[in-house]
């Protein structure tokens, strides 16, 4: 008899965007390790990324428990952002940089608390009639792990709290202008939810270090993110590419626009009429417009740029095929090495070159050198860069597509849920 297990993500199908990959996948693959899935989701959430090709991923006998929510963001979210990306103060008006206050000050965790109370009061219920064995929770947002601190201490049900992004060192909150009383509330209730949770799961080696680090109590695990894949299967076989494309598909905001890449690359175009007649510039997803009117600012660079709004992600599979270079971005910023893009394990299945700029210090970097690919670049290197754009385009002129990955197989979703079941089932103990 399986045993089960409520998810409370915030993030689900038909949503889009990265956070729905990680659990949608856990959620696929867990009937066939012996435990059944249920999926605590809201109805209603203020988020308009839709992408309906994942909901095929979602077993037909998955119990999806979708409950309203009220979340005061529509106004917040209309003044400063654009699809999740957070303006740059000189482009906002005075109400756009109240309402980023008041998100970063008065909202904490986030605004999704208000979620919390009558979540716990369904789930305490539901838990009791149908005898769930364990709850996970998954953020942000956060307040994601307010929930399974409520469910916490009226059921002691054994509990992991899921860590996508850091807490109190999200660096997020520093473009939100979170104050010092807001900053000790985060940290109150992060040190509440570690302190109670029977694993904090981390999806990085590096926040898995960080935690470890705030209180040799907590009871640390990590698995990363991944790859599945089938996602490959069904693509069809790319031929010989017509263009030297360099691609990046997600979110590309001011905190990790490479404008040195620009600069080269325009440089280049110059310099060669080849390669500024064989260079394509593919992005697709949350683009900051202080991005492209910095990309559009350049002659070459505006003629050969294509952007395109957020796509279906088996249509991102095939771009990633269709592709020369892989861009891989971490934010610029002094926390960013605590995270791995998700896209990285997708990248290293497509077998393409990656252009990733970062810290060499990062987890991105050792797994870049572990599978036989190029190290990070910093942002600024730009003697280095140009040398490896031009090596990229050398390949592409002998017809070179793949580049050969060292122990891929290493980040499958399947191969990752087991090693999450080892952690479920090690809980009875």
């Amino acid at each position: 008899m399986s045993k089960k297990v409520i998810i409370v993500t915030y993030y689900w199908p038909p949503s889009g965007g990265g956070g729905v990959q990680r659990w949608l996948k856990f959620v696929k693959y867990l009937p066939q390790f012996g435990w059944e899935p249920i999926v605590f989701t809201p109805e209603n959430p203020d988020f308009h990324l839709q992408d309906h090709s994942l909901l095929k991923d979602v077993p037909s006998h998955v119990e999806v428990i979708r409950f309203p929510i009220w979340e005061p963001t529509a106004k917040l979210k209309s003044t400063h952002t654009k699809q999740g990306v957070v303006a740059k103060d000189q482009s906002l008006s005075l109400i756009g940089r109240l309402m980023i206050w008041l998100r970063g000050n008065l909202f904490v965790p986030d605004p999704k608390r208000f979620w919390v109370r009558p979540s716990v009061d369904f789930l305490s219920n539901y838990i009791i009639q149908h005898q769930v064995d364990r709850v996970i929770t998954t953020g942000p947002p956060h307040s994601m792990h307010l929930i399974g601190l409520g469910l916490k201490k009226k059921l002691n049900i054994q509990w992991i709290a899921d860590f996508r992004d850091p807490w109190s060192d999200w660096d997020i909150l520093g473009e939100l202008k979170t104050g010092q009383f807001a900053m000790t509330l985060h940290r109150n209730l992060e040190r509440k939810v570690m302190q109670a949770a029977n694993v904090v799961l981390a999806c990085t080696p590096a926040m898995a270090r960080l935690f470890e680090r705030k209180d040799k109590t907590y009871r640390v695990k990590m698995i990363t993110n991944g790859v599945d894949e089938t996602d490959f299967e069904n693509v069809q076989p790319v031929g010989s590419l017509r263009k030297f494309r360099i691609t990046h598909m997600g979110l590309l905001n001011d905190m990790r626009n490479p404008a040195m890449l620009w600069e080269v690359l325009e440089e280049l175009c110059v310099e060669n009429e080849a390669f500024a007649q064989s260079l394509e510039i593919f992005l697709s997803g949350a683009i900051s417009d202080t991005v492209l009117q910095r990309i559009q600012g350049y002659e070459q660079l505006a003629q050969r740029l294509i952007v395109r709004a957020y796509v279906a992600h088996d249509e991102v599979i095939r771009q990633y095929l269709q592709s020369s270079v892989l861009l891989l971005l971490m934010n610029d910023s002094t926390n960013a090495d605590l995270l791995i893009p998700g896209k990285l394990f997708e990248y290293l299945y497509a077998e393409r070159d990656i252009l990733a700029f970062g810290s060499p210090q990062s987890d991105v970097n050792q797994i870049l050198l572990d599978a036989g690919l190029h190290e990070v670049l910093s942002y600024q290197e730009r003697q280095v860069l140009k040398s490896r754009i031009l090596q990229s385009y050398e390949t592409f002129l002998r017809g070179e597509q793949s580049v050969s990955v060292n122990n891929k197989e290493q980040w499958t979703r399947k191969k990752l849920t087991g090693d999450l079941v080892e952690i479920l089932d090690g809980l009875d103990g």
